[in-house]
């Protein structure tokens, strides 16, 4: 701003235009930033303007050009609210339009109404108590004036003070003419013929109808005398407050109200809010469907200085000042630190019957779509995300650990892309029915067993950095994030692993060795190949789901533990397995699987990467499952994908042929050695399968081993070429003598042919 001389000699103020001196970059920065102020106060009730109003911007235009020549070079027109999308609902209060607001209003209302039901016979005696004080006071007044009675009191007075009789006498003449006066007046005698006409009345329809019928007519003469008693009551006490109807207490109805969410976060044991603090309540308290439970989320004040976590944390005195069980409130974090999510349900939520899992009449399920596998305190089915996962469940025997598990399973036992090992610590029938469709299925805790879930474990961990190399080999818009994804196993069919095992502690501590000089026990072996598996195997597709009924770390350690995120928690001995299970500092927090009530089986808690909530686990009994696994069973056969021991055979390479399975297997009896001759593969063989491999089966004597290993070895090698002969995949012969591979075979050709390296 510059100024220049009048011609009165004053100084005159001239505009200088700033924005010719700016840079263009500049400039767009600061229309930018000024588009976004007018964006913003659009939505402010100050920035509401009329629609025939508006701001015109003209760029760099010699004079305005008419509004139907502006352009987007010439200038825009802008309007400051276009109010689009106005309607009459913007003007409606909220508390008007949520249906879950009204939810809870009919809910007080009912409560209420129920409230004052069951008291009405009080407040009946209170009312009644109430008209007897007016109808003694009633006529106590009415005495009072017709009769004159102040003039006696005067006249004490006056006899108090020794005057003369001759007053006394006046006082009392006095009082005989006011009141003669008084009981002549008009407004007595049509009161008296009044109250005389109604008693006439009441007396007549008393005699004609009966004195029941007759009792409405009571009515007035009862609310006149309340009103003499109310009237009575509050000069009496003036300062005193009087209530013939109490409020509405919805302690234990499950219905939250203000002043009851206040007073629970009171409350001596509780102590959120102090005396004169109060929460501030985000629009209305809400109702969800079906009037389950109250919904409310609110503000802590900020003086308090307190959190949503130690809300949580105090979930059970909150509960016992609500008057309700503990799981029936539900408090988490909603926003910032002070903003809190609270639910209290009406009854307990897991009471009635198991929800059946949705999966017992499913045909099919993907995996990647999540296993449904409980409900939450709400009733809603909650389907978990297994892959990148897994699944931890602990809990005390016979409380439901198998349940879940099996809940979970089986939506990958109704994926056929992927392949299931199950390993049953119980040895029982639980999970009898995978070996329809498993790849390895082991049962028990006899040393073949453990000896055998080593080596599958073993294998696993192989697998797993085979599938990384391959995916590692995948270019980046293939496989972007460098973990498997839905094409990825369509397309090049590599496949999630779901591990289940069961009772996983009585493998931890199994102390068998392979021989007496080795490090390592199966139990540590198992451990060790476990805890790789978990760590590393996700992004590959490796799903565990374990179960144990005791996880603390002196049978499941913590490094296993930790490498797997979700985990459910059932009733627990004590608070230690509980936050073993769920996490250190999970009890401190409020969330004590040692508290669940056993009468609810199934009932546990859940945790993930998102927080802790209540649940019950599907109900999958064993007919259903076994329905189930055969689905699973038909749905791989159809897929192509039935491997292993479901389909006849032993090990991944199942899927080219049961001979290339067995001779992979009895490589592993050896410890895994390079190559193995003819003789020692046939015995071998034999172990697996005497009926084909024995030499009685073959026809030759078992004195003759020269005889055995040339007709073994010519069935054999027509074994193979059979089982690769629709298969895109040869084996490779090498020979390390002269005779060719009538001397034996290499581990890693046989590896090689079956698709595993």
């Amino acid at each position: 701003m510059s100024t220049t001389s009048t011609e009165h000699g004053e100084r005159e103020a001239e505009f200088i235009d700033l924005a010719a001196y700016q840079d263009p970059d500049t400039l767009d920065r600061l229309e930018l930033l000024a588009r976004a102020a007018r964006d913003t106060a659009r939505t402010t009730p100050a920035g509401i303007a009329d629609l025939s109003t508006g701001t015109v911007r003209l760029d760099k235009e010699e004079g305005p050009a008419p509004l139907d020549q502006l352009d987007d070079e010439a200038g825009v027109l802008e309007v400051l609210d276009e109010r689009d999308g106005w309607n009459l609902r913007r003007l409606v209060p909220e508390s008007l339009t949520d249906m879950g607001v009204w939810r809870q209003r009919r809910a007080e209302w009912l409560n209420a109404t129920a409230f004052h039901a069951l008291r009405s016979p009080v407040y009946l005696w209170r009312a009644a108590n109430v008209a007897a004080l007016g109808a003694r006071v009633g006529t106590r007044d009415a005495w009072s004036y017709l009769f004159a009675t102040e003039y006696g009191q005067i006249a004490d007075k006056v006899r108090r003070t020794k005057a003369g009789p001759e007053h006394i006498a006046d006082l009392r003449a006095d009082r005989r003419k006011e009141s003669r006066g008084r009981r002549r007046e008009p407004l007595t005698i049509y009161s008296l013929t009044g109250c005389s006409t109604y008693t006439g009345a009441l007396l007549a329809l008393g005699e004609t109808w009966g004195w029941v019928m007759a009792s409405p007519v009571l009515l007035p003469v009862f609310g006149v005398l309340y009103a003499l008693g109310r009237r009575e009551l509050i000069r009496r006490q003036p300062d005193g407050t009087f209530a013939l109807m109490d409020a509405p207490d919805f302690t234990g109805a499950g219905v939250l109200t203000d002043e009851g969410l206040n007073a629970a976060l009171r409350a001596r044991n509780v102590g959120i809010l102090k005396d004169g603090e109060e929460v501030t309540v985000r629009g209305f308290i809400a109702r969800e469907p079906a009037d389950k439970a109250s919904v409310v989320r609110f503000d802590l004040p900020r003086s308090s200085g307190k959190t949503a976590k130690e809300v949580a944390a105090k979930r059970e005195p909150i509960a016992a000042a609500l008057a309700v069980d503990a799981i029936q409130l539900s408090i988490r974090q909603d926003g910032h630190e002070g903003g809190v999510y609270m639910r209290v349900a009406d009854s307990h939520p897991f009471g009635g019957e198991p929800v059946p899992s949705p999966l017992e009449t499913a045909e099919s399920w993907n995996i990647w779509d999540g296993a449904p596998t409980f409900v939450d305190e709400t009733g809603t089915i909650t389907a978990i995300e297994l892959l990148f996962f897994g699944l931890l469940v602990g809990a005390m025997p016979r409380q439901g650990k198998t349940f879940t598990a099996r809940a979970a399973a089986a939506a990958a036992i109704l994926d056929p892309t992927c392949r299931v090992i199950v390993a049953d610590g119980k040895g029982g029938k639980d999970w009898a029915a995978t070996a329809l469709l498993a790849e390895a299925y082991v049962r028990g805790v006899t040393e073949p067993a453990v000896r055998r879930l080593t080596r599958v474990l073993e294998n696993l961990v192989a697998e797993m950095e085979e599938a990384y190399d391959a995916l590692f080999e995948l270019p980046d818009e293939v496989c972007p994030e460098g973990k498997l994804t839905p094409e990825i196993t369509r397309d090049h069919k590599i496949y999630p692993v779901v591990l289940i095992i069961d009772e996983l502690q009585r493998y931890l501590e199994d102390e068998g060795k392979e021989e007496e000089d080795d490090k390592l026990t199966y139990g540590k072996r198992i451990e060790k190949a476990l805890i790789t598996l978990a760590k590393v195997g996700p992004a590959a597709g490796l799903i565990p789901i374990l179960a144990s009924q005791k996880p603390t770390g002196d049978a499941v350690p913590s490094a296993l533990r930790d490498a797997i995120p979700q985990r459910i928690a059932h009733l627990c001995a004590t608070y230690q397995m509980s936050d073993s299970v769920l996490g250190t500092g999970s009890s401190a927090s409020g969330w004590n699987a040692k508290d669940l009530a056993p009468a609810f089986k199934g009932m546990g808690i859940h945790a993930d990467e998102t927080g802790l909530r209540f649940m019950r686990s599907l109900l999958i009994k064993l007919p259903g499952f076994r329905a189930i696994c055969e689905r699973g069973r038909a749905l791989r056969i159809t897929a192509g994908t039935l491997a292993g021991e479901a389909a006849g055979q032993a090990g991944r390479a199942a899927r080219v042929g049961g001979i290339l399975a067995d001779l992979i297997a009895v490589f592993e009896d050896r410890k895994n050695p390079e190559r193995l001759a003819t003789a020692e593969l046939l015995d071998g063989l034999a172990a697996l399968d005497p009926s084909t491999w024995a030499p009685a089966a073959l026809g030759v004597g078992e004195e003759d081993q020269a005889a055995y290993a040339r007709t073994g070895g010519t069935a054999l090698r027509k074994a193979l070429d059979e089982a690769l002969a629709e298969t895109d995949r040869t084996l490779t012969v090498r020979s390390w003598t002269s005779g060719g591979r009538a001397n034996g075979y290499y581990l890693a050709d046989l590896r090689k042919a079956a698709g595993m390296a």
